[in-house]
């Protein structure tokens, strides 16, 4: 009886250690995974995905560290070193710039910490272990093929940020469209940011950046509609719907009725939807960062349960327009009404579907 009573005691001590850090390795197997979120901005593309991703995170027991920045690329090192010393098992980061991202990956890849991105393409170097975003050309693409349908010739570009990598895909695919059809685009591939380029088929007839923002794009289209005038254009690709909120009141202080030209758009938020139903926009691209970030959970849950995944992902996108909208099937860019549709299964969101393609780039 002695021997059973001390054979106990030592079952209860060796119990009592592993809850008190006595036992690492075993703690290390239970261990709550922690996620390292870095946004470059305070964008409301960036917050959306952040909110969805934090949704599904916490749904797996995750913790998730969010750090938000103002742009500037100092500020994304100093994050991700304050991740990696604060020992998070994953690292999620929408980046300042390709060449700050490769200080970054080094020091993920020194640390022995995984990196993944969203939105921006990040350069494919060790430490990289995922990338979700969208085929910005792709999405160009559809809005040059809509215009050319709607026979522009004098467009206004009002893009994100002049040279960044998802506002210049874009544009260099609404060209391409215009290319691929044989049209006579002049020079236009060469002269990005040139006013007033292009050939007898399109012509970008006014160039400037909105910055992604309302405002700024406000200021861009009063300065197009001041510098043109009323019939000096056709049409305006203005690449978000922030930018296409100060487009629109812009040609409405200015009396012009929007659904009098061609305007394309991409992101494809609810109030866009709204304006392609009453017909003041004429099509844009639904693409949303909570669907995006939704993937890039799933790439980093794949790699936590040591599953294959998909390493670098075009995540999918729905056009519409004026004349064939249908608000069912689009996905939406608030965190409670995507949620909800989801867990309705009411759009299709799992990694695996073939509608996810590789990025050949990665």
């Amino acid at each position: 009886m002695k021997r059973l009573t001390f054979i106990a005691m030592t079952l209860t001590a060796l119990g009592a250690l592993a809850f008190a850090g006595g036992a690492p390795a075993l703690a290390a197997q239970g261990k709550q995974k922690v996620i390292g979120y870095y946004m470059d901005n305070s964008d409301d593309f960036y917050k959306a995905g952040f909110e969805v991703f934090k949704t599904l995170a916490q749904r797996e027991g995750w913790t998730v560290l969010d750090v938000v920045g103002q742009g500037t690329a100092p500020e994304q090192i100093a994050a991700v070193e304050n991740f990696i010393t604060q020992g998070v098992d994953a690292l999620l980061v929408v980046q300042n710039s390709p060449e700050t991202t490769s200080r970054t990956l080094k020091l993920a890849k020194e640390a022995g910490i995984p990196e993944f991105h969203l939105t921006h393409n990040p350069p494919n170097e060790p430490g990289l272990a995922g990338f979700a975003g969208y085929d910005w050309v792709s999405i160009g693409v559809l809005a040059g093929k809509s215009a050319m349908e709607h026979n522009v010739k004098k467009v206004i570009m009002i893009e994100g940020k002049l040279g960044q990598g998802t506002a210049s895909g874009q544009t260099d695919g609404f060209l391409k469209s215009y290319k691929d059809a044989g049209k006579d685009i002049g020079n236009l591939a060469q002269s990005v940011g040139v006013k007033g380029a292009g050939g007898k088929d399109l012509q970008v007839v006014f160039w400037g950046s909105g910055g992604w923002f309302a405002d700024p794009a406000k200021k861009v289209m009063q300065d197009a509609i001041t510098s043109l005038g009323p019939d000096g254009f056709d049409g305006a690709y203005v690449e978000n719907d922030e930018m296409m909120a100060g487009a629109l009141q812009a040609m409405q202080e200015a009396g012009l009725d929007p659904s009098k030209y061609w305007l394309g758009a991409s992101n494809g938020k609810e109030k866009a939807w709204a304006w392609a139903q009453k017909g003041t926009i004429t099509m844009d691209v639904n693409e949303t960062a909570t669907l995006e970030a939704d993937i890039a959970h799933q790439q980093i849950k794949a790699l936590f349960e040591g599953k294959p995944y998909k390493k670098a992902v075009f995540v999918s996108v729905i056009p519409f327009s004026h004349g064939n909208i249908n608000v069912d099937k689009l996905v939406p860019f608030f965190h409670d009404d995507y949620m909800k549709k989801r867990d309705a299964k009411a759009f299709v969101y799992d990694i695996n579907d073939p509608s996810f393609r590789l990025n050949p780039g990665y």
